[in-house]
């Protein structure tokens, strides 16, 4: 009880000092989001050089605008595919990696986490350059005998998924450290049990191994969603939302509000949007921690 109270005793104390930095921070987040929120309630005319306010009107012209639809379509396909692969295949490096019998181990690992130490505008730079209709990439294909390769940036069928390609390469270090991290928390002996009993390599991965690392299995799956759904740099550096904006996503359209169109209310209702998505996906990983 003591030690209680003398624990309870020394956060009261701590409390005063954590005071001016909880201020700033909160200062920093909810000072961009009452200012996107109150914003998307204006829009600005640009014949009479100002802003009036319009209510609803932006969040109703949402529905209304195909273009945005096209945006949201395009951003479902873009998280839920990119979420996806990165998680299986890092889920099957990572078991590979974690392999006992694996040589070089620590190398290879070393190895798997470079590009995640790279900046995203360098990764978008790199596969732009590797995706040139004059790049490597078509230049292999070409000494292979494909006498036409794609144009994989300029192509609307293949745009979008030129951008997936980038993400996921770019985003399967961090989902495989994370899932490694799991399985090395995961005892042995249970493996080894399951192995004796006659279970299958499927059977132990579905019944044993991803029950044991559940939550690192939601962390990972809600980071992943957050980020790759609000991800702008790579759309923008690779196709700028084209061609002809098949490969239009949210972020990227509500930048393009914003900042070329001067229409920083619609934006603003663009980012209401992305940001109601999301929590819905936190909500779902609260009440699946917590269940």
């Amino acid at each position: 009880m003591r030690s209680n109270d003398g624990a309870l005793k020394e956060e009261r104390l701590a409390f005063p000092f954590l005071v001016p930095a909880l201020v700033v921070l909160c200062g920093i987040s909810l000072y961009p989001l009452i200012q996107g929120i109150t914003r998307m309630f204006y829009t600005y005319r640009a014949l009479a050089q100002q802003t009036v306010f319009v209510g609803f009107q932006n969040v109703e012209l949402l529905f209304q605008d195909p273009l945005f639809l096209r945006a949201f379509s395009n951003t479902l396909v873009w998280t839920i595919t990119s979420v996806g692969m990165q998680f299986v295949l890092s889920y099957w490096l990572a078991t590979m990696l974690n392999s006992r019998f694996l040589r070089f181990r620590r190398m290879f690992r070393g190895i798997a986490l470079v590009p995640w130490a790279l900046p995203p505008v360098v990764v978008s730079l790199m596969w732009r350059y590797i995706f040139l209709n004059g790049g490597p990439l078509n230049t292999i294909l070409h000494s292979l005998g494909m006498a036409h390769p794609p144009n994989w940036l300029t192509d609307p069928h293949l745009a979008l998924w030129t951008c997936i390609i980038t993400n996921i390469w770019m985003g399967i270090p961090f989902v495989t450290v994370m899932i490694l991290a799991g399985l090395q928390t995961i005892n042995k002996d249970i493996v080894d049990a399951a192995a004796i009993d006659g279970a299958s390599y499927i059977q132990t991965q579905v019944n044993i191994i991803v029950p044991s690392i559940k939550k690192v299995v939601l962390i990972i799956l809600t980071l992943e969603t957050i980020w790759t759904f609000n991800m702008f740099d790579i759309v923008f550096i690779l196709t700028k939302g084209g061609p002809g904006n098949a490969s239009l996503t949210l972020p990227l359209y509500a930048y393009e509000n914003a900042f070329m169109y001067y229409q920083a209310g619609y934006g603003a209702a663009i980012g209401l949007l992305i940001l109601l998505c999301l929590l819905v996906v936190v909500v779902f990983y609260i009440r699946e921690v917590l269940r």
